[in-house]
This record gives structure tokens, C-alpha cells and sequence, in this order.
């Protein structure tokens, strides 16, 4: 690499010129050159991190696009189980008979442990994959 100065000339007005000096004498240059060059390495530097913001929104906008697929998916899993619960409420109060009054304290203590037995049965399904099979379903 070559110590030797590249010259540039520019034609300026004069009141650019007056401009230009009044600029580098605010912010403490003696000459004009170095205030052009000082705002040359400034501008490439700006130009530079504006580049790189540019990409970071466009990496940005990329991943909401992304999140917002996978929550719309999501939703539909959501909507595909509150159909298959409500479902199975309204089949078990249709055909479900009602317990008999001498009897209902001890059906009601056999429910509560058959909803227990039912919620360890949904944990270990969940946990044996029936998720993938609910992805399934909404995706249809």
C-alpha cells in the first residue's frame, strides 16, 4: 500500500464553501480538509451500519412471519381440542343416565376418582405423543 495523498478536487459556491468552513470550525477542524475527510470515514461507517440494520429487520420480519405461521397453528390444535371436548361432554350428558338419590354420594366420590384415573391417562398420552396426532388433525 502506497503513503502517497490522492487529490480530489471539487468545485464548490462560494456560499458552500462558506458553509463547509463555518461546519469545521464548529466542530474544532483547522482546515476543511480534514472536516471533508473526518465526514467521508463518518458516512462510509453510516452507511455501513445502516446496511446491517436493513438486514437485521429483514431477519426480524422473517422470524415474526415464522411465529406468526406456527401460532396460527397452534390455534387451530387449540380449536381442534375444545371441538373433540366438547364433544365428549355433550355424547357422556346425553347418554349418561343420572345417579339414584340413595346413591349419589357414593357415584359422586367414583366419578371423582374416575376423572383422576382420566387426567393421569391424558398426561401419559400427551407424553407418549398424542400431541403429533393433534397436529395432525388441525393441520386437516
Amino acid at each position: 500500500m502506497s503513503n502517497r495523498n490522492e487529490w480530489l478536487t471539487l468545485r464548490l459556491t462560494a456560499e458552500e464553501r462558506r458553509r463547509l468552513e463555518e461546519a469545521a470550525r464548529e466542530r474544532g477542524y483547522r482546515a476543511i480538509a480534514q472536516f471533508a475527510r473526518a465526514s467521508l470515514g463518518r458516512s462510509v461507517t453510516q452507511t455501513e451500519t445502516i446496511a446491517a440494520l436493513e438486514s437485521l429487520e429483514k431477519r426480524q420480519a422473517a422470524t415474526l412471519a415464522v411465529m406468526r405461521t406456527e401460532n396460527a397453528r397452534l390455534l387451530r390444535t387449540e380449536y381442534v381440542l375444545f371441538a373433540m371436548i366438547e364433544n365428549l361432554a355433550k355424547t357422556i350428558l346425553t347418554y349418561l343416565p343420572p345417579p339414584p338419590v340413595e346413591s349419589k354420594a357414593a357415584t359422586i366420590a367414583l366419578g371423582r376418582a374416575g376423572f383422576e384415573r382420566y387426567l393421569k391417562a391424558v398426561g401419559m398420552s400427551l407424553h407418549n405423543g398424542a400431541t403429533v396426532a393433534l397436529e395432525r388433525l388441525a393441520e386437516e
